[in-house]
C-alpha cells in the first residue's frame, strides 16, 4: 500500500484574513494527525523509530529532536522493492557496500560489502530505475579486491566509478576506476599516491574536477591511526598535469575534529563540502556538530574550514547515517544510523541556501550502513541495504518524495528553527 497525503484548500468564506504562509501552516496542522494514521498503514512510520541493539532487553523511548520535534510529515517513503522485477536477483550484499547514480543509463551501480553471513565480496551490481531490475554486471580482466567501508563516486568527465579505500583486514589505499560502458576495471593505485583510509567519505567537487576525501582511519599491521581529519584530493581532469594523481589539501588551522563514519556533500552554489556527524573513536563519543570546508579559489591555493553553528534544530548525535545531496531542493539529506539511543531511522534536510536543518519525516526500519543515491529524474533520494543486527540484512529499496511546494518560513517554523545564515570567510 502507498500512502497519498492531499492538501485540503481552506473554506472561501474564511472572515479572517490569513498570510499564505499562516494558510500552509494551519492546512499542515489540521492534515497532521490523518497523515499520521495513513502513514501506518503504508511502511512509512508515524514518529522516528530507535531501535536499541539486539543485546539489550529493554526497549528505549523514542529521542525527540533538540526542539522536541519528532518529524513533521514534509514527506512521504515508497517501499519500491516490491515492484522490482521478482525474476530479478538481488546483490548478495547489504551493508558496507558502495554506490553511485548513472544517469546515462539511469540506474544505480553498486560494489563490496557484506553479504549475510558477513562475508566481503567484490560484485558489481546495477538497478536499472525504468525497468525496476537489478542485474549482476559480469566484469573481464583485473578486479579490484574484496572490500567494505569504501568511497566511491561518479566521475561524468570520463564516464566511469571512482573507488577508494577500504578494507578487508587491513585498511587500503587501493584506487580503482570502473569504465561504465566498457564494464572493465582499471587500478589506478601505483601511480596516483593514494593514502590509505576507511569510514571515511568522498564527494565530487565539479569546480576542480576532482574527488575529495574527508576523515576516517588508516588500520595497518602497526598502528590504528584514528580520528583523521586531512582532506586529499584526486585530480580526474583529463587535461591537467596531475591528472588522477591525489594532493592533500588539509588545512591545520581550525578544521573539525577527526572522525570516522560521518556523512558529507559537495555544496556547488557556495563551493563548499559539508560535513556532518561521525564518531571519535578516541574518547568513544558520537558527533552532531556541521561544518564546511570552503574550497580555495582558485583551486591550487589552500581551503577555509567554518562551524556552522545550528542550535535550534539539528540532528541527535549519531554515526553510519547515509546522506545525499538533493539538487531539486538544495539540501543535504541524512537518514538513519546509530546513536546513544541505538538504530535510527529519522531523516533531517539542510538547506544549504540558509545554513539551517529540517527535519522533515521518520522513514523505513532503523538501520546503518545502508546506501544512498539522489534520482535527478523522479527527483527522490534513494536508499538500498543496510545492518540492524537482525536475522540477515537489509536488501530492500525504498525513495523519499518531499513535498516540494512549502515555502521556507514555513518549515523552519514547523522545525523550529530560524534561519541563521552563516556568513562566507
Amino acid at each position: 500500500m502507498k500512502t497519498i497525503i492531499l492538501f485540503e484548500q481552506l473554506p472561501a468564506t474564511s472572515n479572517t484574513a490569513i498570510s499564505p504562509a499562516e494558510a500552509i501552516l494551519k492546512i499542515i496542522k489540521m492534515h497532521l494527525g490523518l497523515m499520521l494514521l495513513l502513514s501506518l498503514g503504508a511502511g512509512c512510520a508515524g514518529s522516528a523509530k530507535r531501535q536499541a541493539p539486539p543485546s539489550e532487553t529493554k526497549s528505549k523511548p523514542a529521542v525527540e529532536a533538540n526542539n522536541g520535534v519528532t518529524g513533521n510529515m514534509l514527506s512521504q517513503w515508497v517501499d519500491r522493492t516490491s515492484s522490482i522485477s521478482i525474476a530479478s536477483a538481488f546483490p548478495a550484499a547489504g551493508e558496507d557496500c558502495a554506490l553511485i547514480y548513472d544517469p546515462v543509463q539511469h540506474r544505480l551501480v553498486l560494489f563490496g560489502g557484506k553479504t549475510d553471513d558477513n562475508k566481503v565480496i567484490s560484485d558489481v551490481w546495477s538497478l536499472d530505475l525504468a525497468k525496476n531490475l537489478w542485474q549482476k554486471i559480469e566484469t573481464e580482466g583485473e578486479v579490484p579486491p574484496t572490500s567494505e567501508d569504501h568511497v566511491v563516486i561518479y566521475d561524468p568527465i570520463s564516464y566511469r566509478m571512482i573507488l577508494h579505500g577500504g578494507e578487508d583486514g587491513l585498511t587500503t589505499n587501493n584506487t580503482w576506476s570502473f569504465d561504465l560502458k566498457m564494464q572493465r576495471w582499471r587500478n589506478m593505485t601505483p601511480q596516483s599516491g593514494a593514502p590509505a583510509r576507511e569510514d571515511h567519505t568522498a564527494v565530487w567537487e565539479s569546480r576542480g574536477k576532482r574527488m575529495v576525501i574527508f576523515g576516517g582511519r588508516n588500520k595497518s599491521q602497526d598502528n590504528d591511526d584514528i580520528n583523521i581529519y586531512e582532506i586529499w584530493a584526486l585530480d580526474l581532469d583529463p587535461a591537467s598535469p596531475t591528472f588522477e594523481k591525489w594532493r592533500n589539501l588539509t588545512v591545520e588551522d581550525k578544521h573539525p575534529p577527526g572522525r570516522s563514519d560521518h556523512v558529507a556533500v559537495f555544496d556547488g552554489k557556495k563551493k563548499r563540502m559539508i560535513i556532518y556527524g561521525g564518531w571519535d573513536k578516541w574518547e568513544k563519543e558520537y558527533f552532531d556538530d556541521t561544518w564546511a570546508f570552503y574550497f580555495a579559489t582558485p583551486p591550487d591555493t589552500m581551503g577555509v574550514w567554518r562551524q556552522i553553528k545550528t542550535k535550534k534544530s539539528y540532528p541527535p548525535k549519531r554515526r553510519h547515517a547515509v546522506g545525499a545531496y538533493d539538487a531539486a531542493q538544495n539540501w543535504f539529506i541524512i537518514f538513519g544510523g546509530f546513536g546513544e539511543e541505538g538504530y535510527l531511522n529519522d531523516v533531517w534536510a539542510f538547506d544549504l541556501d540558509n545554513d539551517v536543518w529540517i527535519n522533515i519525516t521518520p522513514g523505513p526500519q532503523p538501520r546503518i550502513d545502508q546506501q544512498a543515491v539522489y534520482d535527478p529524474q523522479s527527483q527522490r533520494l534513494i536508499i538500498y541495504g543496510g545492518d540492524a543486527r537482525l536475522s540477515s540484512k537489509f536488501h530492500d529499496v525504498w525513495e523519499l518524495q518531499i513535498q516540494r511546494n512549502l515555502p521556507i518560513d514555513v518549515l523552519l517554523k514547523e522545525a523550529g528553527a530560524k534561519t541563521n545564515a552563516e556568513s562566507k570567510p
